[in-house]
């Protein structure tokens, strides 16, 4: 009995951390949603009052909604974009073309390195006064650009910030998938005259289910709760005309920052995150769903 029971031993501690830091904080914040409430006064039950403000149709819906837009819009690009980039780069050193340790190098670096170091030389770049690439279009005799001052690029701008910064981490899970694939198969595959075009997305790709889960996953939901660049690059209002506002933020905002008409309102920041553990709680099951599906398919 004491055999079997032993994984307990290993089990307790995690279970007891991740109750105190993630179960009962989730519980709480259900509870306070329902309160109008700014953290130290009394508190008063208003019962769905905050969620109506939120999803109601008013200005704060109007906030939320255009944050949530930009959630979904970067989740978007994290599906079409990113995660292809990570495969093909992680192919790349996989099969350790030249260059593959410097490249390797240079893609995992911002995984390495704290996120506001990220979003602080993306700002030398970008800056509108100092930044690198206005200084060259000023040595070439072209006009300077407000570059993330402009609403109709910021988002493609912090795209390419978040690309830099985010693809190490899944090119790494990828990579490392890829070198547990059996070299009997990859050397049959070459026997039976593969190119490394038809090798890729013949052998490889297909051996990838279990990694692409996990990433796919991961992703989603840091796309869902994305706070840390856009907040570096565009501060906390989420830069011109809120063009790279996150629901992070908008919570951040409301819950500590004051601008709820001019006060806190932890009660209504609740709801926020109330809203978003539902939301991200149905994307990523049916993310699992339709992944776990397509695998049993493959």
């Amino acid at each position: 009995m004491k055999k079997n029971r032993a994984y307990l031993g290993f089990i307790t501690p995690g279970f007891i951390l991740y109750t105190l830091f993630m179960i009962i904080p989730i519980v709480f914040a259900m509870y306070y949603s329902f309160f109008e409430w700014n953290g130290i006064g009394p508190m008063k039950f208003i019962g769905l009052g905050n969620f109506q403000k939120l999803l109601g149709g008013g200005r704060m819906s109007r906030i939320f909604f255009n944050a949530l837009g930009n959630n979904i819009k970067y989740l978007i690009c994290v599906l079409l974009i990113i995660t292809p980039l990570q495969i093909f780069f992680a192919y790349v050193l996989f099969i350790k073309i030249k260059g593959h340790r410097y490249i390797q190098f240079m893609l995992f670096l911002p995984y390495v390195i704290s996120t506001s170091i990220v979003g602080f030389f993306a700002l030398m770049v970008f800056n509108p006064n100092i930044g690198l690439l206005n200084s060259i279009l000023v040595k070439l005799g072209l006009e300077k650009s407000a570059w993330l001052g402009n609403p109709n690029l910021s988002f493609k701008l912090f795209v390419i910030v978040v690309i830099w910064a985010c693809i190490g981490n899944g090119m790494m899970i990828f990579n490392a998938n890829m070198k547990e694939i059996d070299e009997s198969i990859l050397e049959a595959s070459i026997i039976d005259g593969c190119n490394e075009h038809q090798k890729f997305f013949r052998v490889v790709l297909p051996q990838l289910h279990s990694s692409i889960s996990t990433v796919v996953t991961l992703s989603t939901i840091y796309a869902l709760t994305m706070f840390d660049i856009p907040f570096m690059l565009g501060g906390v209002q989420g830069g011109v005309n809120n063009s790279i506002d996150f629901v992070n933020m908008v919570f951040y905002r409301y819950a500590f920052g004051g601008t709820y008409f001019g006060e806190t309102s932890l009660g209504f920041g609740s709801s926020i995150s109330v809203t978003m553990f539902l939301i991200i709680l149905c994307i990523s099951l049916i993310t699992r769903l339709v992944l776990r599906r397509h695998e049993k398919e493959a």
